[in-house]
């Protein structure tokens, strides 16, 4: 086998192929001013680590993202560009958001400015979260094709189990 002058043996000619492609809904009304109306059900769910699931959805000058965190779960302290402000649906986490740290509860908003560093974990209970994002978040396509393709994004085998019991 002949190898091209300037190549390596040892790297890859192309990058590999992601794992998932964020992807429309399969149903829903769409037109071509990018209006559209979709159940939420029927957008697609990336299960991105062990029982985090990610649910994105993007318009063109925003995006939001549907977020389930199983208990003793969470994110590291990182950065990104875009503003970002998340919404407690269920359960509860300890969030880190610049020099505040403390525990969110359904009905809490947090405001994540720009290139703030962050970080967030559950602890007994799991979390759903909505997340919406100003630019869109283009780092969570990248997160999403990186997902290992054999973990199922199905949130409800681990979230009922791990919800507070009924009175």
């Amino acid at each position: 086998m002949t190898q091209a002058a300037g190549s390596d043996p040892h790297q890859p000619d192309a990058a590999p192929a992601p794992y998932f492609e964020v992807r429309e809904a399969p149903t829903g009304s769409y037109d071509p001013s990018g209006a559209s109306i979709v159940n939420l059900d029927d957008y697609p769910r990336y299960e991105i680590a062990e029982g985090v699931v990610f649910c994105p959805v993007f318009g063109r000058n925003l995006s939001l993202n549907f977020v389930a965190f199983p208990p003793h779960s969470g994110f590291p302290t990182h950065v990104h560009p875009e503003e970002q402000i998340s919404i407690v649906r269920e359960g509860e986490m300890e969030i880190t958001v610049g020099d505040i740290c403390r525990r969110v509860v359904p009905g809490d908003v947090i405001v994540f400015p720009s290139d703030v560093p962050h970080s967030g974990r559950t602890l007994e209970k799991a979390c759903r979260l909505i997340d919406v994002f100003s630019p869109p978040r283009e780092g969570l396509r990248e997160v999403i094709a990186g997902a290992d393709p054999r973990r199922p994004a199905d949130v409800d085998r681990w979230w009922k189990s791990s919800a507070e019991p009924t009175a």
